[in-house]
């Protein structure tokens, strides 16, 4: 009998899906946009060119391997924590050493996660892959992040060179997960931080809940609340089902003592202060102070029905 050619394409991809257990590296350049304004587009290219062409270097050398480039972003994979953490500081140093790119002030910045990953077509996919990329987004210019998981599978020598940055609710987790910083720079130019019995006392100071109104119905976040998701689909926490509203418009999540607000929708937040002062925000995040008001999709205006009014409440 004569197998369907679909139903063989569909066993050839499962034969190639390999699980593993890997350490998950993202290395974005930092102000890439900026490049292209100060520097023309051909001049911005080849500097992003070179920081990409080093990044990967640096992975090959410390037996990683480059699963994709995405734009000016790079993701590598390394069957350790231990030669990711080496890999990415020798990134950091490297492209500060570079002769061709020392008159640029280039950066970047760097997300790890080691874990379980699915290995499909040449791709990654799973839990660690999205720990990673969240990790980079947390990361400024110059920085390495990654979690307290990662740094437990770092050899003793390896651990000492990182520092914990507190506790973060990342999207996709049911728990916070602790931020940890890798020290890659010298001591001198590091930022002295207050110890985690200071950072308990600060974010006890802080907001402890926010209470959210709309259509007369009361909504209470607390700090040890899964991520709030507001949107047009009848599976949020707080459904606004209007045509500018996207199903998943917007999270609300809890980071270091924040409230945060998370907007991922197509037509974006608006966010009016107490104190009269506005802002927009689409595809970006905002931290909520005080008291206001939120409008999904449309700016504010003062007889809508549809305004979310927000308070941060102090214990």
């Amino acid at each position: 009998m004569k197998v369907p050619k679909q139903i063989s394409a569909a066993g050839d991809r499962t034969a190639v899906r390999q699980q593993i257990s890997a350490t998950v590296l993202f290395a974005d350049i930092c102000g890439s946009t900026r490049l292209f304004e100060k520097y023309g587009n051909l001049q911005a290219r080849q500097i992003e060119s070179r920081v990409l062409e080093l990044l990967k270097a640096k992975t090959a050398e410390f037996d990683g391997k480059v699963v994709k480039t995405i734009g000016d972003e790079i993701m590598s994979r390394f069957a350790d924590a231990a030669r990711a953490l080496q890999a990415a500081c020798e990134m950091h140093s490297t492209i500060k050493d570079d002769a061709y790119l020392l008159e640029f002030d280039i950066a970047v910045r760097i997300g790890l996660q080691h874990g379980p990953v699915l290995v499909e077509q040449s791709d990654l996919f799973g839990d660690a892959v999205n720990v990673a990329a969240r990790m980079v987004a947390l990361a400024k210019a110059d920085q390495i992040i990654t979690t307290r998981e990662t740094v437990r599978q770092l050899p003793d020598n390896l651990e000492l060179m990182t520092r914990s940055l507190g506790w973060s609710r990342v999207r996709g987790k049911l728990d916070e997960l602790e931020i940890v910083e890798v020290i890659w720079q010298e001591p001198s130019s590091l930022t002295q931080l207050v110890s985690i019995e200071q950072q308990d006392e600060v974010r006890s100071l802080l907001f402890a809940r926010l209470i959210l109104e709309y259509h007369n119905k009361t909504y209470e976040v607390m700090p040890d609340s899964h991520i709030f998701t507001i949107g047009r689909g009848d599976r949020n926490h707080l459904v606004v089902d209007q045509d500018r509203v996207s199903r998943t418009h917007a999270d609300i999540e809890f980071r270091q003592g924040k409230f945060i607000l998370v907007d991922g929708s197509t037509n974006g937040t608006y966010v009016l202060l107490n104190n009269g002062s506005r802002f927009f925000v689409q595809r970006e995040e905002f931290t909520l102070h005080d008291r206001g008001i939120i409008c999904l999709g449309k700016a504010v205006t003062a007889n809508d029905p549809d305004l979310i009014r927000y308070e941060c409440v102090q214990p």
